[in-house]
C-alpha cells in the first residue's frame, strides 16, 4: 500500500513537473529528426505533443521506478516498461483529443514508419506472439511458468502497439496549411516510431519470461538486450521525412 501511496504521489509530480514550457530547442531537435520547418503555425503543434507525451512518460518512468521491488514477481514493473505505458498513455490521451473543423481529403494513409522501424514493429509482434505460444505450451504439460503474467501482459501491449500505429495512419488529417499539416504528420511519425521500437525491446522481455532460461541464460540474454536497446533507439529516433498528398504509400 506504502508503495502505491508513493507511487501515486510521484507519477503526479512528474506530471506536473513536465507539464512546463517547452524549450525551443527541443522543439528544434524535434524538427530536425522530422525534416520538418518550424514554422508560426507548426511550432504550436509541436510544442503541444512534446509537452503531452513527456508529461506521460515521464510519470510512467517515475511509476517504474517506485515499483522496481515494490511488488511481488513476476508483476515487478521496472523503469522502461514504466515509461513504455507512458508513451501508449500519452497516445490514448492524444487520439482521444480530436481536433474540430474540416478534414482533407487523402488518397492513401501517409507512410510514417521507416523500414527500419517497421522491421522492429513486425519483429516485436512476432517476439511477442512466440514467446506467448511458448509459454501457454509450458503450462498445458503442467510445468511452472511464473514470468507467464508478464508474457501474457506484453502480448497485451503490443496488440494495442499495433492498433495505436493502425489508429495514427488513419486519423483523420486537418484540413489546413500545408506546414500544419506537415506538423501533425510529424508528430504521428514520431509516436509510431517510438511504439513500434519501445514495443520490440519490451516484446523480447516477454518472450525470455516465458521460457526457464539455464544459468548461463542471463548472460545470453544480457549480450543481446544491449544490442536490441541500442538498435531500437537508433531506428526511432533517426531521422524520417514523411511524404505528403498523392505519392504517399501505406506501411
Amino acid at each position: 500500500m506504502l508503495s502505491l501511496a508513493a507511487t501515486a504521489v510521484l507519477m503526479t509530480f512528474a506530471a506536473w513537473y513536465w507539464s512546463g514550457p517547452v524549450h525551443p530547442q527541443r522543439i528544434s531537435l524535434f524538427a530536425r529528426r522530422q525534416a520538418l520547418a518550424v514554422t508560426p503555425g507548426a511550432e504550436p503543434v509541436v510544442r503541444r505533443y512534446l509537452r503531452t507525451t513527456r508529461m506521460w512518460r515521464a510519470s510512467g518512468l517515475a511509476a517504474g521506478l517506485v515499483l522496481l521491488t515494490g511488488l511481488p514477481d513476476p508483476l515487478t514493473l521496472d523503469p522502461f516498461s514504466g515509461w513504455f505505458l507512458g508513451v501508449l498513455g500519452a497516445e490514448l490521451a492524444i487520439g482521444a483529443r480530436r481536433e474540430p473543423g474540416p478534414v482533407a481529403a487523402t488518397p492513401t494513409p501517409p507512410r510514417l514508419l521507416s523500414p527500419q522501424a517497421r522491421f522492429f514493429l513486425y519483429g516485436g509482434a512476432a517476439l511477442s506472439v512466440s514467446g506467448l505460444l511458448a509459454g501457454i505450451g509450458v503450462a498445458v504439460t503442467g510445468r511452472p511458468v511464473p514470468g507467464l503474467p508478464w508474457t501474457v501482459m506484453t502480448a497485451a501491449v503490443t496488440g494495442g502497439t499495433l492498433l495505436l500505429v493502425r489508429s495514427l495512419r488513419l486519423r483523420p488529417i486537418p484540413a489546413a496549411p500545408a506546414d500544419v499539416v506537415a506538423a501533425v504528420l510529424a508528430t504521428r511519425s514520431r509516436s509510431a516510431h517510438t511504439l513500434a521500437t519501445g514495443n520490440a525491446v519490451l516484446a523480447f522481455a516477454g518472450a525470455l519470461a516465458a521460457v526457464n532460461l539455464p544459468v548461463w541464460g542471463d548472460l545470453v540474454t544480457g549480450l543481446v538486450s544491449l544490442p536490441l536497446t541500442v538498435a531500437a533507439f537508433l531506428a526511432g529516433t533517426r531521422q524520417w521525412a514523411i511524404t505528403v498528398g498523392p505519392a504517399a504509400t501505406p506501411p
